[in-house]
């Protein structure tokens, strides 16, 4: 949302003050930008000054208020957990599929769903866990796919750069029109849009935020092909080479099959390799927490279509947080059809919900000023009066 920097500005502002939230927003948009496994760096610059690298980044200037307003067409009036439709309860009522995902099964349900029927021809969703701790980013066609993604990893990833390369116009070139061959390539042009023409992803909030910001940038691409963005709660991210050296001599973290950490007031983290489980209290591992993370004002992925969390001491249930009608539609279509249950959220979880989220934004508020020494000056933030006088 900010005219006139490029890729320069982006390391500068963003790469090296340890903001990056290793979104991957950036990166497979331009050549002169990678990442290895979370780390994201400018390998030559480019002399651009007004690149997407830089409009697309969650950690660059974001007007909250406008990307209301072009998100769910006005402003918030919830300044802890945003716009919405709905809160409530709800879980898979297939068991396998909460037996295999997270929680309630929720995501895992409902992403299938939308392939099965259409609503999306594929959708962008992460592997945890595949013999390493470092999860993967992939593009799913099929719903029978979904489950093979199912579960957390807690590891920031570059989802967004498969985003990026999923929304290029795949066989664009070779399906321009020629005399001979228009009837057959026309034949092709279709059967490829109908499997890319329109996308689904699952992400953090700082990944659904970048997405946004491309929606909304005056910069070409391809991100309105996504039309189902599904939300994950999230207080922190950990990044892979703090988390892989605390490992390193407790455990073989090829051998691990699962992580979680259970509904408050558990407080710890569970490290499940198939034949053990090994515990590990929280505060072992903030270290390994990303700094980006410290500056989040996200709790609840407040700019996706449906968000997606834990319900504090109800296992095997999500908090599922409907913000668009198109997400309403979808939603009500699946309990119409017997794929998820909902009921109402207890009202005592919701409040709860609503401190979470505030106390979220009043420490990324004060984490923000802390590092510039200005109350004015939000880093990349920039705040309706409104909602900061409900934060601070």
């Amino acid at each position: 949302m900010e005219a006139g920097k490029g890729s320069t500005d982006l390391e500068k502002e963003v790469l090296n003050e340890g903001l990056c939230t290793s979104c991957g927003a950036c990166v497979n948009i331009c050549p002169y930008i990678k990442v290895i496994k979370d780390r994201v760096a400018v390998i030559e610059p480019c002399g651009i000054t007004d690149g997407k690298c830089y409009d697309f980044c969650p950690r660059t200037m974001t007007d909250i208020a406008e990307l209301d307003r072009k998100v769910f067409g006005q402003e918030r009036s919830d300044s802890s957990l945003g716009s919405y439709i709905s809160i409530e309860m709800a879980q898979a009522k297939d068991i396998e599929t909460r037996s295999r995902a997270q929680y309630g099964g929720v995501v895992s349900a409902l992403t299938a769903y939308a392939i099965s029927k259409g609503e999306v021809g594929a959708t962008v969703l992460t592997k945890p866990l595949n013999g390493s701790i470092m999860p993967r980013a992939v593009v799913v066609e099929e719903s029978s796919q979904v489950l093979g993604c199912a579960g957390s990893n807690y590891i920031a990833s570059a989802t967004m750069a498969v985003l990026n390369e999923a929304m290029k116009p795949r066989l664009e070139q070779m399906l321009q029109p020629t005399r001979e061959n228009a009837a057959t390539l026309a034949g092709l042009n279709k059967a490829v849009r109908h499997q890319t023409g329109s996308l689904g992803i699952v992400g953090m909030p700082c990944q659904i935020l970048a997405l946004r910001k491309m929606q909304a940038s005056k910069h070409e691409n391809g991100a309105n092909a996504v039309k189902l963005a599904i939300g994950l709660f999230c207080t922190w991210a950990l990044s892979y080479k703090g988390f892989y050296n605390f490992l390193r001599g407790k455990l073989d973290p090829a051998q691990i099959k699962r992580l979680d950490i259970p509904p408050p007031p558990a407080n710890k983290l569970v490290v499940d390799t198939g034949s053990d489980k090994i515990e590990f209290p929280l505060d072992d591992i903030r270290g390994c927490i990303k700094p980006a993370c410290g500056i989040c004002f996200d709790m609840t992925s407040e700019f996706a279509d449906l968000s997606v969390g834990m319900v504090e001491d109800v296992e095997d249930w999500n908090t599922l947080i409907v913000r668009t009608p198109a997400a309403k539609r979808l939603v009500d279509k699946a309990k119409e059809d017997g794929i998820i249950d909902t009921k109402p959220l207890p009202e005592e979880n919701l409040s709860h919900l609503r401190e979470a989220s505030l106390l979220k934004k009043k420490r990324a508020l004060d984490e923000i000023v802390k590092r510039t020494g200005d109350e004015n000056n939000l880093l990349y933030l920039r705040l309706p009066d409104t909602v900061l006088r409900n934060i601070r």
